[in-house]
């Protein structure tokens, strides 16, 4: 399975126009996470509502990178389908207002 780059290049609010990571969620919060600072969907950055609907049409399961992913993810809640899935992790818990926070980066 590929990464949902371009499904999540539709609520990326990546104001760095050179950004290698941009709409590549676990790329992202990873290194954020490393330097000791939050993405910008989890800073408070405004979601088009618009895209409040693309969770519920999500996959699932990303091959790509979720082994990896496991590392660094510090989700404790064990019902949890997408712990290690960040994108879906993403996803799920950003608000319109970028009030919801995932747990990496509260």
């Amino acid at each position: 399975m590929e990464c949902k780059q371009e499904k999540n290049m539709t609520f990326c609010n990546c104001s760095y126009p050179g950004c290698s990571r941009k709409g590549i969620c676990c790329e992202c919060i990873q290194a954020h996470y490393a330097k000791g600072g939050k993405s910008a969907c989890m800073r408070g950055a405004e979601r088009d509502p618009a895209t409040m609907g693309l969770a519920a049409r999500a996959l699932k399961a990303c091959d790509l990178n979720s082994a990896r992913n496991l590392e660094f993810c510090v989700c404790t809640w064990e019902p949890c389908n997408n712990k290690a899935v960040c994108c879906n992790c993403v996803r799920n818990h950003f608000a319109v207002d970028g009030s919801d926070r995932v747990a990496c980066m509260r």
